[in-house]
């Protein structure tokens, strides 16, 4: 089973997905954690942190929302073994951002005109033409923008390793992508979704799986 975690930058998403492999683990479920973007996958996570990063011989790509959400894309594409092994061996794989993650940001990026056929294009993008695995759950850590934005400055500030990036730093940007998120949730697309917050993100999951 795939549970992918959604979410701005700075809403929690590695500490919820900390707290449910040690809830899940504790009821003797078997778990593995995948996180994209893989920035230290070669070849392409050092181009995917250039994109974000201002690399100027990256800046045409990064202008542009098709071709940076085809990078993303095919990072994922490429963790495909990876991701085959963790799923045969494991009974739940939690995914910090999806396919999701592409359709929310990438649509925030373009006029609203352009959205819902940017957001189909990538559905069959990754789960056609790349052939990656559906998520069984899809889960929005839901919170205000100001906290997260908050909370992404603060973490960058307490590593000087872990700058802000050119998508965490627009604070535009980050309204428009929780609005998308909000949409992907409402519309449950691709497959069930649920809107957690993080105090009780962990308690509403689990009580999900118990039901399925």
């Amino acid at each position: 089973m795939i549970i992918a975690i959604e979410g701005l930058d700075g809403a929690g998403k590695n500490t919820l997905t900390r707290r449910l492999v040690a809830r899940l683990a504790d009821a003797g479920r078997s778990v593995a954690t995948l996180a994209y973007p893989r920035y230290d996958a070669r070849p392409l996570g050092p181009a995917l942190r250039g994109l974000l990063t201002g690399d100027a011989g990256l800046a045409a790509v990064a202008a542009e929302p098709r071709a940076t959400a085809m990078m993303f894309a095919l990072d994922r594409a490429a963790s495909r073994p990876d991701l085959g092994v963790l799923l045969a061996t494991h009974d739940i794989v939690l995914l910090d951002r999806y396919v999701a993650s592409n359709a929310a940001y990438g649509a925030a990026r373009l006029a609203a005109p352009e959205r819902p056929g940017f957001q189909a294009w990538i559905a069959e993008l990754e789960l056609g033409t790349l052939a990656l695995p559906a998520p069984d759950l899809q889960v929005l850590l839901r919170i205000e923008v100001a906290r997260a934005q908050a909370d992404a400055s603060a973490r960058a500030d307490g590593d000087p390793t872990r700058p802000r990036d050119a998508f965490e730093a627009d604070d535009g940007l980050q309204a428009r992508c929780a609005a998308m998120y909000e949409d992907l949730a409402a519309r449950n697309w691709l497959s069930p979704w649920l809107v957690v917050d993080r105090e009780s993100g962990v308690d509403t999951i689990d009580h999900w799986l118990a039901a399925a």
